[in-house]
């Protein structure tokens, strides 16, 4: 089974959350999917959950520290902490862990202090003191790979194949890879074999077209090819839209409805 979830923050730009929420209910969508939790009033988010029959399905656990920083892990222990607690407010059992947090200059760049094998290491050490934690409040975190381009060069974890073996080194269930497949196209391309083979580990993926991350159709993604081949796999789990609109919101609305007809 397939289920199908939207981001929302990029979408209907000047609109709350909670609008954008009875939005995307109106379009039909039940799962959706945020960005930074701590400046939203969770009652009122959750209550319009309630309202629409809406469900969080994911949001970022990553703020002011990073994965990859040793110096400052038990601070972000403490924000992943903390947003287990907002998560439980609002029924949703899974966060979006970043490499690298990001400043208004991009990324946090470690490249300094760290050697890329180094910050490698980090992520793994941290998620693995993780664990017991996640385990204690059933709660599972998704490692996105992220692109190292322009503003965002410090990136730590860049490759399918990293995110990968990283996962595999932690080994617990309760810590997955995102494959966000606009994030893989600018990085190294590959998509279907870079999912497919990683099943066992990858149970969500984001889904925009590439170069410009807009609408499936909208760049040089075959997005159609790789859909069907995601839906006659053995993939269960999450496939969600998270892409920024070309145009207004409303008008790129029915291509990537038609687009997740492909999945079931």
């Amino acid at each position: 089974m397939i289920s199908q979830a939207i981001n929302l923050e990029p979408l209907y730009p000047g609109a709350t959350l909670c609008e954008k929420i009875q939005k995307v209910s109106a379009e039909g969508f039940k799962e959706v999917e945020f960005w930074g939790w701590d400046q939203l009033d969770l009652k009122e988010v959750r209550r319009t959950c309630e309202e629409t029959g809406v469900k969080i399905r994911a949001f970022s656990g990553t703020k002011e520290w990073s994965l990859c920083d040793v110096a400052h892990r038990t601070e972000y222990m403490d924000w992943v902490q903390k947003s287990i607690a907002a998560a439980k407010e609002l029924d949703c059992d899974t966060l979006i862990l970043f490499p690298n947090h990001f400043t208004s200059n991009g990324c946090a760049d470690f490249r300094k202090q760290y050697s890329q094998d180094a910050m490698i290491a980090n992520v793994a050490a941290t998620l693995t003191m993780l664990v017991p934690i996640l385990e204690e409040h059933h709660m599972t975190v998704l490692l996105e790979p992220l692109t190292n381009k322009g503003t965002d060069a410090g990136m730590s974890v860049t490759d399918t194949s990293q995110g990968a073996a990283i996962v595999r080194a932690v080994g617990s269930s309760h810590v997955q890879l995102l494959c966000d497949v606009f994030h893989m196209q600018m990085m190294h391309g590959n998509l279907l074999n870079n999912i497919l083979s990683n099943l066992d580990i990858v149970h969500y993926v984001h889904i925009a077209d590439a170069p410009d991350r807009h609408e499936p159709g909208t760049g040089e993604i075959n997005l159609d090819y790789l859909a069907e081949q995601i839906q006659n796999s053995e993939f269960e789990g999450t496939v969600c839209m998270e892409y920024f609109p070309a145009g207004e919101t409303e008008k790129g609305m029915p291509a990537v409805k038609e687009f997740l007809k492909k999945f079931k």
